[in-house]
């Protein structure tokens, strides 16, 4: 029986979990201007932790920001 080679596919993880990420992010703003904050700070939750899994920490840190925003906003409605 032969075997197939391994490939190394990590490369093409880390493109995928930064675009679903960055398509979680348009979606949220979406969201968010439709008043729907808190759909809004699911997905940016979401983003957050693919941006993660990608190794692409700033984006991760813009996001996480940009939830805490959000999220600030959320406190402040009745």
């Amino acid at each position: 029986m032969k075997t197939m080679p391994i490939e190394d596919t990590s490369g093409q993880f880390i493109e995928f979990y930064k675009k679903k990420a960055d398509n979680l992010v348009v979606i949220s703003e979406n969201h968010y201007k439709n008043k729907e904050l808190r759909k809004s700070l699911e997905l940016l939750s979401q983003a957050y932790a693919f941006y993660k899994k990608a190794g692409a920490p700033e984006k991760a840190e813009e996001t996480k920001k940009l939830f805490e925003v959000i999220k600030a906003e959320v406190k402040k409605s009745p």
